[in-house]
């Protein structure tokens, strides 16, 4: 067994939903590399599926989706799975929008383009239920 598979088992299964497949593709790179087991959603609809379908540990959300939109997502996920951290992980750099999300329960507010070293140290921090320093949940 590959080191890579062995630690994807113990650090968690991650669903990344965006509509931008360049995005989904880049993030499922960074956390696999690192050692995630990452499902990847072109839509919000489709995220919801797989919410119950794979039971991932945690979710990375992109607010504006065809469809059905980041925050409804963030919302319908909170009553399915409440225990499910959501990161939200936006091009909408917007101090509101993210207090907005986070008081709809969303745990942590990336904003597009970010710092690989960052979105994995949030996703780390999610996954063990406290905020990573320096992001919008700790501000």
């Amino acid at each position: 067994m590959s080191d890579a598979v062995a630690r994807s088992s113990f650090l968690g299964r991650v669903l990344v939903i965006d509509d931008e497949p360049g995005m989904v593709d880049l993030l499922t790179a960074i956390l696999s590399d690192t050692g995630y087991d990452v499902i990847g959603a072109l839509s919000g609809g489709d995220g919801l599926a797989l919410v119950d379908l794979e039971r991932p540990d945690v979710m990375l959300l992109d607010l504006q989706m065809p469809g059905v939109p980041g925050v409804d997502v963030l919302r319908r996920v909170r009553i399915l799975r409440p225990e499910l951290p959501v990161i939200i992980v936006s091009g909408q750099a917007d101090f509101n929008l993210a207090r907005t999300t986070l008081s709809c329960g969303a745990v942590d507010y990336i904003p597009k383009p970010f710092d690989p070293e960052d979105l994995i140290r949030v996703v780390d921090a999610a996954l063990t239920h406290r905020p990573a320093p320096g992001n919008a949940r700790s501000a």
